[in-house]
């Protein structure tokens, strides 16, 4: 009977830790909304990637979103952690060619590592104008 009580109060406490280990704050979900620019002028189209900086112990879930006229924003479903984060930003001019509705890139996929914020809010982003022309 010992055993029994011993054996279900070991199962309870691994729960309850594992639980609360699942709740922490590395898992809350920041929603971001924001602009994002390249050389000053909104991207007309483009998805933007926040993958959590693991080199920089973010072990956190990331997020995707899409760009329209210029604006972003992350859904609440699928928010992110803040912290380190390395963003990749694709943009397009937005003129549809064929079968692609987005249209031609207006730069190389820009990528750069951020710390972004633990409290959900607007961020926003500039690219500088590369001298590198888009494949």
């Amino acid at each position: 009977m010992t055993y029994l009580r011993q054996t279900s109060t070991l199962a309870a406490s691994l729960l309850l830790f594992l639980a609360a280990g699942g709740c922490g704050a590395g898992d809350s979900s920041v929603h971001l909304t924001g602009h994002v620019t390249y050389d000053g002028q909104p991207v007309p189209r483009g998805t933007i990637t926040f993958s959590p900086d693991g080199k920089q112990g973010n072990t956190g879930h990331g997020s995707k979103a899409i760009i329209t006229d210029g604006a972003y924003t992350t859904q609440e479903s699928f928010g992110l952690v803040g912290g380190p984060h390395v963003v990749r930003i694709e943009g397009f001019d937005g003129v549809a060619n064929g079968d692609n509705l987005d249209g031609k890139l207006l730069f190389p996929p820009h990528e750069e590592s951020y710390d972004l914020p633990m409290e959900s809010g607007e961020y926003d982003f500039d690219i500088p104008k590369s001298t590198k022309k888009p494949r």
